[in-house]
């Protein structure tokens, strides 16, 4: 699956490629194995797996504006299943629920 991410303030990379639009695809299992390759926290792995769902380096993400940024990662956690706004959580919560 395929999506395309507007971006409200397009950039430029470093090496000078103008981005207006992300091209989002689903991650993989490999995806995972290299961003805790790079950090056993996973509270250090959203760059990687952003980098990887875009097809873009983690240097190009850096240039992004603030605001794209932050929409591209509330997306990331849609696509995660572990936004509570979106109303689907991939993690409980911790809390024990009722039994009847």
């Amino acid at each position: 699956m395929q999506e395309t991410f507007q971006l409200l303030y397009p950039f430029s990379s470093p090496s000078g490629q103008r981005i207006d639009v992300l091209q989002l695809r689903r991650l993989q299992v490999k995806d995972i194995r290299a961003a805790r390759r790079i950090s056993s926290k996973p509270e250090d792995w959203d760059e990687t797996l952003i980098a990887a769902m875009t097809g873009l380096l983690p240097e190009d993400l850096a240039e992004m504006d603030l605001s794209d940024w932050q929409s591209l990662q509330t997306r990331f956690q849609q696509m995660l299943g572990v936004d509570e706004t979106a109303g689907n959580t991939l993690a409980s919560d911790g809390s024990a629920s009722s039994v009847v």
